[in-house]
C-alpha cells in the first residue's frame, strides 16, 4: 500500500513549514540547564490556544501513519520485533521509526558548545541528537495497558536494543526512554506509542540524581540508596503496592505528584540495558499491573512514564551507586504558582495514602 502523505497531516507534514531555524541545545547559564530550543517542532501561537477537552479527544479512529500499511511514509525502521518477513514491511508486531519531528536531528554537527560572546556566557550547540518513536502495536485501537505481557515484553525489549546501539556511538552521552499517553500528558498521536531520545550531553535531572546517590553511597558505608529503599519497602510495606520475584512498585517517599510511582528493579544495576530476559518478563508484568490500577482508580488519565537509567558513557557502566528504575506520573492536577516558581512541590496526597489506595485496588 502507498501512503497518502495528506491523510494524516498530524503526522506527515513537514516541518519545514514552520521554520528553517536550525534546532539548539542551549544552556542556561543561571542553573546550568540545558534546554532544546526546536523551532522545527512547529508550533504556532494558535497550537497553543486552550480547547474543550474530553475524553473523547483521545480515542480517535484509526488508521493513522503508525498502522500497518503505511510503513512507506514513515520512513524506514530502525528496529522491528516480527515473525519472519522483510524489514518495513507490515508484518510487524512492534516497529521503531525515526521521528519525522524530531526535537534534535543526527543531521547536525556534534561539536564542542560554541559561546555567544556576552557578558552572561551563553553556551550553545547545534541540536544533534537521535529521536526516534516506538510504535507498541499495530492494532491503532489497542491500549499499551491491554496489550499481552509478552508483548509489553517485546516493547521493553526495544527499547534496549535502540540504547545498546546508541551506547556503542561515543557521540551520545545520554538517552531517555519516555511514553505520553493523552494530550494532557504530550501526545500528539492517538496510536499507542513511546519515544527514545538520545543526546550528547547529560541531562541536569541526570547529574542531579548521579550526585545524589554517590553522596549517600560514600556517606552510608558504600550502600545504593535504590538498594535499601528497596529493603526497606519491602519489609516495612507502608509505601509498596504490588512486588513479584524480581521487582517492587511503590510510591516514593517524597514525591512531587500524586500517585507518583517507581518500579524498581530488586536486582542492583545501573544501566536498564543489563535486565535479562526473565527480568524483562518481570518487568512487563509489573507495569501492565500498576498501569491497570491507574486506569481503574482514575478512569484512563493521561500519563508519562520514563526509565531513569546510568549515561552511556563507558564510565556510566555498572555504577555500584546508581540504580535503574521506571517513574511514571498520572497528570491529576495542574503546577501553579509556588510549583513554577520555587521548584517546591505542593502534593495534596501524601505517598502512604496513595500507595494504601493503590495496593487495595482489586482488578477484575
Amino acid at each position: 500500500m502507498t501512503t497518502d502523505h495528506h491523510a494524516f497531516p498530524e503526522y506527515h507534514q513537514t516541518a519545514t513549514n514552520f521554520g528553517s531555524r536550525m534546532a539548539e541545545l542551549r544552556r542556561d547559564p543561571l542553573v546550568q540547564r540545558w534546554v532544546i530550543i526546536s523551532d522545527k517542532r512547529g508550533k504556532r501561537p494558535s497550537d497553543f490556544k486552550r480547547t474543550q477537552s474530553s475524553k473523547e479527544e483521545d480515542i480517535k479512529q484509526g488508521p493513522c501513519a503508525f498502522c500497518p500499511g503505511f510503513e512507506e511514509g514513515t520512513g524506514p525502521e530502525t528496529f522491528a520485533v516480527r515473525e519472519g518477513g522483510e524489514p518495513n514491511a507490515s508484518d510487524w508486531r512492534v516497529r521503531v521509526i525515526v521521528n519525522k519531528f524530531p526535537a534534535v536531528s543526527q543531521d547536525f554537527p556534534c561539536g564542542s558548545a560554541v559561546g555567544e560572546g556576552t557578558v552572561f556566557g551563553e553556551c550553545r550547540l547545534p541540536a544533534f541528537g537521535s529521536h526516534e518513536v516506538v510504535i507498541e502495536t499495530p492494532n491503532h485501537d489497542t491500549p499499551f495497558v491491554d496489550l499481552p505481557v509478552s508483548h509489553i515484553c517485546d516493547v521493553l525489549k526495544a527499547y534496549q536494543e535502540r540504547m545498546k546501539i546508541f551506547r556503542k556511538d561515543s557521540r551520545f552521552k545520554f538517552c531517555q526512554v519516555f511514553k505520553n499517553r493523552g494530550n494532557k500528558a504530550g501526545a500528539s498521536m492517538t496510536h499507542s506509542h513511546s519515544q527514545i531520545l538520545a543526546l550528547p550531553i547529560i541531562t541536569h535531572n541526570s547529574e542531579d540524581e548521579l550526585r545524589g546517590a554517590k553522596e549517600y553511597y560514600d556517606t552510608n558505608g558504600e550502600r545504593c540508596i535504590f538498594c535499601d529503599i528497596v529493603a526497606h519497602e519491602t519489609v516495612s510495606k507502608i509505601r509498596i503496592i504490588d512486588e513479584n520475584e524480581q521487582f517492587i512498585t511503590l510510591t516514593p517517599y517524597a514525591p512531587r505528584f500524586p500517585y507518583e510511582v517507581w518500579l524498581i528493579p530488586k536486582r542492583h544495576s545501573s544501566n536498564y540495558e543489563s535486565v535479562d530476559k526473565d527480568e524483562l518478563q518481570s518487568m512487563a508484568a509489573i507495569l501492565k499491573l500498576i498501569l491497570q490500577k491507574m486506569d481503574v482508580a482514575f478512569s484512563q488519565p493521561p500519563f508519562n512514564y520514563v526509565i531513569q537509567t546510568a549515561p552511556l558513557d563507558p564510565a556510566n557502566w555498572d555504577l555500584p551507586y546508581y540504580h535503574w528504575y521506571l517513574r511514571l506520573v498520572p497528570h491529576l492536577v495542574t503546577l501553579g504558582g509556588f510549583e513554577l516558581g520555587s521548584g517546591c512541590y505542593i502534593n495534596p496526597v501524601g505517598p502512604e495514602k496513595a500507595a494504601e489506595f493503590l495496593r487495595n485496588i482489586k482488578l477484575s
